[in-house]
């Protein structure tokens, strides 16, 4: 009797451990047809992987410690519709996050592959949270990710961010892991932000090192978005600074102003877009090589559910100077030679789960 009892006791513990705990799978999918202008050999009509927000898959858990405290994790993993294929190189199965970490009162600590503190500030400060697939419609990717590898996410990453009151703070450090160098290949962020009503202002600082620590990138970041009525108005600036990579060559320096707009023009219909304008000096930190880069998209998206839309989307890159013979642009926009704009529009379906 007294065992049954026991066996009994132990039963309900582990099931109120078990309720206390969650894995969730979760993503989005979406496909639909791209026709783009102004790339090599001419203009083509070809296979769209989620022009808005590319297609993702992942799970994430939480388990409660008790105290306030929990164990969290996060795997996430970006793919290709078109092929099934993984949106990242071979190998690299979670590209989008790959964490585990506590989360209580004091704030959040996570560990491993994930945003740093500065991307963190640069989604909340973008009309569409950042989520395009390419430089066609993210092309902060340059001066918010690591300008080194234009990798969006960085490995190794310790991050800490906490809520008090209005006030979020937050601090990242991936170390590059490279003996007798604590510089190479490394990256070191800080971020705030505070939220008023329906006000957001945002702050962020980033220095990146390359893989010898030969070379640093340093971003500057600032911005706001307004709620303002049924459209919320967004606003931001940065300024990207890099060193040069032998002495005596000038250092490169981007100037970033954007602007952009959510608009909910009925409960099922969504408008936002966005400018992007880069004033760039020393391309590749060579003197007088300075250009320009205007980067403008509209999405719109009709909503058939809470969990799936139909989408339209219009994107253009225009180029001049030296911007025109930029290698980052050419390779991502597949930029004819000597191009001055890339053009795309298209259309299709998402549904999540």
């Amino acid at each position: 009797m007294k065992r049954i009892i026991v066996v009994s006791a132990l039963a309900c513990v582990a099931a109120d451990a078990v309720a206390q705990s969650s894995v969730t799978l979760f993503g989005y999918i979406g496909a639909g047809v791209r026709w783009t202008d102004g790339v090599k050999g001419g203009s083509q009509v070809g296979f769209d992987n989620n022009a808005i927000s590319g297609n993702i898959f992942g799970i994430k858990g939480a388990e409660d410690l008790g105290g306030g405290m929990q164990a969290i994790f996060m795997l996430q993993s970006g793919f290709l519709t078109g092929t099934g294929a993984l949106a990242k190189s071979p190998g690299l199965l979670f590209s989008q996050m790959a964490y585990v970490g506590l989360s209580g009162a004091y704030g959040r600590v996570t560990f491993g592959r994930q945003l740093n503190a500065l991307e963190d500030i640069g989604i909340a400060l973008d009309p569409n949270s950042a989520q395009g697939q390419s430089l066609s419609t993210i092309p902060g990717v340059v001066w918010g990710g690591n300008f080194f590898t234009n990798d969006s996410r960085f490995n190794n990453t310790i991050k800490y961010v906490g809520t008090f009151g209005g006030a979020t703070v937050r601090g990242s450090y991936s170390p590059g892991g490279v003996a007798g160098n604590q510089r190479a290949g490394s990256n070191v962020a800080v971020g705030t932000s505070y939220r008023f009503q329906t006000l957001l202002l945002g702050a962020a600082y980033q220095t990146t090192w390359n893989a010898d620590a030969s070379q640093w990138a340093r971003t500057i970041m600032g911005g706001a978005s307004w709620q303002v009525g049924p459209a919320r108005l967004y606003l931001s600036y940065s300024d990207l600074a890099v060193s040069a990579a032998k002495a005596g060559a000038p250092e490169r320096r981007d100037r970033i102003p954007a602007v952009g707009i959510v608009y909910q023009v009925t409960p099922f219909l969504q408008l936002s877009g966005a400018t992007y304008y880069d004033f760039a000096q020393n391309l590749k930190n060579t003197g007088g090589a300075d250009g320009r880069k205007l980067t403008s998209y509209a999405m719109l998206q009709y909503f058939l559910s809470k969990r799936t839309s139909l989408y339209a989307e219009f994107d253009r890159n225009g180029f001049s100077g030296a911007y025109k013979k930029d290698q980052t642009n050419i390779g991502g926009l597949s930029l004819r030679p000597d191009g001055r704009t890339v053009t795309g529009v298209s259309v299709g379906m998402i549904t999540q789960f």
